[in-house]
């Protein structure tokens, strides 16, 4: 199991090797009709994807220009709004039953509600360790139609509030009994809607991964900067058990993990798991661990260019630029190159139950830009491009572990930067009433 290390680092690269998740469609797949197949394996469901069910002219679409923005710069010369100084640090946010949206800042240590016009509606938390007040605000959670919850640094409180600001309740969590299970206070990753969470497994005692998930070990590259230059280490990174654990210090697990490059998201009716180590497409399992469906797709994704992998070095240097890191000399080791991007660069379950996964399209951005969505039954409805205007800093967008990006039935929320790092919550229409085949509503 993984041991903790003291070094703290603020970005780090993993790059690895191609695996072998997806493999080429022959002609016959990708001419079949329908476009996927779906088979039994021992229990498990597997829907293997050979195109979207529907083209870009026939599926949702999403406006290109956000319906409101919360936060950002203001305009010289234009009356300063309520969000433009709160708006940092932000965590997590959702879009409310009621329009309003909440944004939680581990910066002021608040939790807020805004109105769709920038005005701030209310504010709860506060700094502190009362019942109610955050020390770090590490997470958040929605959910509907009116309870917003707040996960503190280190497991420490996990605070319940009504959508008109009032405390419903605090949980503390019995450390003691998280340990028997290996999981320790900085090993959450994913809270999920029944009070439970996923974590992973940490023994703090051994220096070896165990041998059940050996195969999920990954060699990266970790930068730091050093000497007033920027220096890298190759480290490696132990497979680890991800486990769920309920409110009884009951624990299920769900599998081996990869430290930097695992994917979950969760949602749906019943609620779902959705777990993503590329190494077979992307785990679904029902909340006691049970595996329900493998989710495949036939094609591969698009290969790394010249002028797609220039420009991402480009995007990383901005960023270090940004996070004020020393620039990269020709002796620092660039990037290295890739025959093709992953297959999946982030997970989200929106509000009606589909699965949404970031990835590369052809563009040759340097960025992921482009949303594929899935039905609860595994079957790849189609494809959008999103966001549109493309910073270096929307490389981390939505990225990992964060809840920093929200979609419910008429909107695509997420959290900017602009490349003065400068923070804004941007709210993008979705319009899923396209003429056209059998999309879903």
């Amino acid at each position: 199991m993984l041991k903790r290390s003291a070094v703290a680092v603020s970005l780090a690269i993993v790059i690895m090797a191609p695996g072998c998740e997806q493999g080429p469609a022959d002609d016959r797949a990708a001419e079949a009709d329908p476009t996927f197949t779906a088979r039994d394996s021992a229990g498990i469901e597997i829907v293997e994807n050979h195109a979207p069910e529907h083209a870009p002219d026939e599926f949702w679409t999403i406006d290109p220009e956000p319906e409101f923005v919360l936060g950002g710069a203001n305009t010289l010369g234009e009356p300063a709004h309520d969000s433009a100084q709160l708006i940092w640090r932000v965590k997590g946010l959702a879009r409310l039953k009621d329009g309003r949206v909440a944004v939680l800042s581990s910066g002021n240590k608040h939790l807020m509600l805004f109105e769709p016009s920038g005005e701030l509606s209310m504010i709860m938390g506060g700094p502190g360790e009362g019942p109610g007040e955050f020390v770090h605000p590490l997470a958040f959670q929605y959910l509907p139609p009116d309870t917003l919850v707040v996960w503190d640094f280190f497991l420490t409180s996990i605070d319940y509030f009504d959508t008109g600001g009032n405390l419903l309740k605090e949980r503390t969590l019995d450390h003691g009994r998280l340990r028997e299970h290996g999981v320790g206070p900085e090993s959450l990753r994913l809270p999920l809607a029944d009070g439970s969470f996923l974590a992973w497994v940490e023994d703090w005692t051994a220096d070896e991964s165990p041998d059940d998930c050996s195969h999920l070990s990954e060699v990266g590259r970790v930068s730091s900067p050093a000497g007033g230059r920027l220096s890298e280490e190759e480290m490696t990174f132990p497979g680890v058990e991800l486990l769920r654990t309920d409110d009884v210090y009951a624990a299920y697990s769900f599998g081996c993990a990869r430290p930097w490059r695992t994917h979950l998201a969760a949602g749906g009716d019943p609620p779902l798991v959705y777990i993503s180590n590329a190494d077979g497409g992307i785990h679904q399992r029902s909340f006691d661990g049970t595996p329900v469906r493998i989710i495949r797709r036939t094609v591969q994704p698009p290969p790394v260019t010249d002028r797609a992998l220039r420009a991402e070095r480009e995007h990383w240097a901005r960023i270090r630029e940004i996070e004020g890191w020393p620039p990269q000399t020709e002796e620092d080791e660039p990037i290295p190159r890739r025959e093709k991007y992953p297959a999946v660069e982030a997970l989200l379950v929106d509000a009606e139950g589909y699965l949404w996964v970031r990835e590369w399209s052809t563009s040759e951005s340097g960025i992921p830009d482009q949303w594929s969505v899935f039905g609860p039954d595994g079957r790849w409805l189609g494809a959008l491009a999103f966001p549109p205007d493309l910073l270096a800093p929307d490389r981390h967008l939505c990225h990992l572990y964060t809840t920093t990006c929200w979609i419910d039935r008429d909107y695509f929320v997420i959290l900017r930067e602009d490349e003065l790092g400068v923070e804004r919550v941007e709210g993008y229409r979705i319009r899923r009433d396209r003429a056209g085949g059998s999309v879903p509503p």
